[in-house]
């Protein structure tokens, strides 16, 4: 079964979602991770100045991927001239997904 993705279009929409997979996993705001559940349910609630640190704390908590989608027809060579981690790479990238 293909694992399920959704676009990301807002801090309001991405809220919603992490609700819904909070909920699913019947955990409480204040089940999830070292997260008080002040900050849970502002993240939740779509507030847009969340600290993205945190925010990508808790989705790794609740077992969410995040993933970019790269423009299509970005060259790949300047793309990797500018990446500082080579593990980012395009093609290390794609190294990456064909081992999964």
């Amino acid at each position: 079964m293909p694992i399920p993705s959704v676009p990301i279009r807002d801090p309001k929409q991405l809220g919603e979602l992490v609700r819904a997979v909070r909920k699913a996993q019947a955990l409480r705001q204040d089940e999830v991770g070292r997260f008080s559940h002040s900050f849970i349910g502002d993240l939740e609630d779509g507030k847009p100045t969340a600290q993205l640190g945190k925010v990508i704390e808790v989705l790794r908590e609740l077992g969410v991927k995040l993933r970019l989608e790269l423009p299509a027809g970005l060259d790949a060579a300047a793309f990797n001239h500018h990446v500082r981690d080579s593990s980012m790479t395009l093609d290390s990238a794609f190294d990456t997904d064909s081992r999964k």
